[in-house]
C-alpha cells in the first residue's frame, strides 16, 4: 500500500477577538450590564442587543420588559449605547389582562422637544364591559396626553417618564373624568 505524502501544510489563521464591556445610556445611569465579543472594533459600531430591564436596573420587578439597545461608539474597552426600543413581553400582556374585562389598544408616533419620532403602543385596562364610544374616547384622550407630554420633554426625558411609569399616574387622572381605569401599560415604546 502506497504512503501518503503531505507536500503543503494548510495555514489556518486565528484572528484575536477581544470582550468589550457594554454600557446604558446616561438615561439609565451608565450601567455596565454585559460584555460583547468582536474582533475589530469597526465591527461594533451599529450592533444591537436585547437585554431584559431588570438586568439593566437591577429590580426584579422589571424583568417583564424586553430592552434594545444600539452601539453607538467604543473608547477602550466600554461600548456606548443609544435606547432602540423596549417591549412587553407578551406573556406579561396575557397575565395582565386576564384581570380587565374590556382592552384599549393603539398605535401612533409622537415628536418629542428634540425632533426624535417615537412610535408609542399604551394598552388600557377597564374592569367593565363598557360601550365602544366610551373606549374611542379613553384611546383619544390618551393619545392627546402623549403627544403633548412629548412635545414638552427631550427624547431622554420622555424615556425616563414611561420606564420609571410616572407618566402613567398623571394620565390615569386625566383618564379617571371619562372612566376609571385599572391599569395602563405601554406595551411598546420604539425610536423611529
Amino acid at each position: 500500500m502506497a504512503k501518503k505524502v503531505i507536500t503543503k501544510k494548510a495555514r489556518v489563521s486565528v484572528a484575536k477577538k477581544r470582550w468589550y464591556a457594554v454600557q446604558a445610556p446616561q438615561l439609565f445611569n451608565n450601567v455596565v450590564f454585559g460584555e460583547t465579543l468582536a474582533e475589530e472594533v469597526e465591527s461594533l459600531q451599529g450592533r444591537g442587543i436585547k437585554v431584559n430591564l431588570g438586568t439593566v436596573l437591577r429590580a426584579t420587578k422589571k424583568q417583564n420588559v424586553e430592552v434594545r439597545f444600539k452601539i453607538t461608539g467604543v473608547q477602550g474597552n466600554t461600548c456606548s449605547t443609544e435606547l432602540v426600543s423596549m417591549e412587553i413581553l407578551p406573556p406579561h400582556v396575557k397575565r395582565i389582562v386576564k384581570r380587565a374585562k374590556k382592552r384599549v389598544d393603539d398605535s401612533f408616533v409622537v415628536t418629542t422637544k428634540d425632533s426624535v419620532q417615537v412610535r408609542l403602543k399604551p394598552m388600557i385596562l377597564v374592569k367593565d364591559n363598557v360601550q365602544h364610544s366610551l373606549l374611542t374616547s379613553l384611546r383619544m384622550s390618551a393619545r392627546d396626553f402623549f403627544a403633548k407630554a412629548a412635545q414638552e420633554s427631550t427624547f431622554n426625558e420622555f424615556a425616563n417618564k414611561i420606564v420609571m411609569g410616572e407618566i402613567y399616574k398623571d394620565l390615569k387622572t386625566v383618564l379617571k373624568k371619562i372612566y376609571p381605569v385599572s391599569a395602563i401599560e405601554m406595551r411598546a415604546f420604539v425610536r423611529e
